[in-house]
């Protein structure tokens, strides 16, 4: 249940699902919603955002994921090849430079941060990948392909941009003032679009095919639930969060990948505070985030009895805009306390329990 935990990809009827809509979006935007910019760059280069949906699974799904929606995309369209399938082959290794580095990366961290570091790692990487492609494979194929070896036919196609260009100096004036400025544009939108719509369809994206549980909020600190997804572990989070009127104190009890951190990570997003922020404080005993309440966030299971008398951990107990989740609980005699009880009973579900 711990985000943090590694992600193993299996086929189940949610991420084939999932699969099979990312990769239709895909071909459909790589199909048809293409178009040159004659006046700008040459004619054959075809402007498209297929990469999008890719980027989606592979931040969603981990980056195995996105590759997949990247390679399909292009074999479903080499049936309709015009390049001898050439095109297609060098759109999959393209798509891939982008989308296997930029989902890595944000597989580290799932931050706003690391997803634009992620993105322009991925930049780089389809420029790099795009000019050495059109240097040794694309450019001499298609002339031998389309023109029968005669290389004059294509300096004569992009002589209206570039006035100058001649046999020796042909590849300076197309990779330099064609490809990657194309490429960059092209990729710079596409990573603008996933900034801005991975979040918006977070809840689509990380859908696991169960129902979220129905929850009585006048019940729910003393009922026993069944969590099949994080999903689920979310909305149970959200419906206690709905409960809370500042001064609680939440004990979360639970075994090592249990889920604990996961149900902080879901009531810290009920109350107004980014999930992806939320992190076990495991060597910094405590963290604080603040949103509609203050979320007051310990983690002892380092602690011994006489340090935490020390460490004078107590002062933000009972604070009236505020809520503490104790993980590994060494404290006596609390007060307004709500105990959760997480108990792992299967790769994704568990049992949750909790009480006053």
């Amino acid at each position: 249940m711990n985000k943090k935990t590694k992600r193993i990809i299996t086929f189940s009827t949610s991420y084939m699902a999932k699969i099979a809509i990312l990769t239709a979006v895909s071909f459909l935007l790589y199909f048809f919603a293409k178009f040159n910019l004659p006046a700008i760059f040459p004619g054959f280069l075809e402007f498209q955002i297929s990469e999008l949906p890719a980027l989606l699974a592979g931040f969603s799904m981990g980056p195995v994921s996105g590759c997949l929606v990247v390679t399909l995309k292009c074999l479903l369209k080499m049936p309709f090849t015009s390049t001898n399938m050439v095109g297609e082959l060098t759109d999959i290794v393209i798509g891939i430079a982008y989308v296997l580095p930029s989902s890595i990366i944000y597989s580290v961290r799932k931050s706003k941060k690391n997803a634009l570091i992620g993105l322009s790692v991925g930049i780089v990487f389809v420029e790099i990948i795009a000019v050495l492609l059109n240097r040794f494979v694309s450019v001499p194929f298609y002339t031998q392909f389309f023109f029968g070896g005669n290389f004059s036919i294509l300096i004569n196609m992009l002589s209206s941009l570039y006035p100058k260009i001649n046999a020796d100096n042909f590849y300076a004036y197309y990779l330099l003032l064609g490809v990657v400025p194309f490429n960059l544009l092209r990729s710079l939108i596409v990573a603008i679009l996933t900034f801005l719509l991975y979040k918006r369809l977070s809840g689509i994206l990380h859908w696991e095919g169960s129902m979220a549980v129905k929850i009585d909020e006048k019940n729910v600190r003393k009922s026993c639930f069944r969590s099949k997804s994080v999903t689920d572990t979310y909305n149970l989070a959200k419906t206690l969060a709905n409960t809370l009127k500042g001064g609680e104190i939440i004990v979360l009890d639970g075994d090592l990948g249990a889920g604990k951190t996961t149900f902080t990570k879901g009531l810290a997003k009920a109350i107004g505070i980014d999930e992806n922020s939320v992190n076990s404080p495991t060597f910094t005993i405590m963290k604080e985030y603040d949103g509609k309440l203050k979320l007051y966030h310990y983690d002892m299971y380092r602690l011994n009895s006489d340090e935490i008398s020390e460490l004078g951990l107590e002062e933000n107990f009972n604070e009236p805009q505020s809520v503490c989740v104790i993980e590994w609980n060494k404290f006596d005699n609390l007060k307004n306390v709500i105990n959760v009880r997480i108990e792992n009973t299967g790769k994704n579900s568990r049992n949750i329990t909790i009480g006053e």
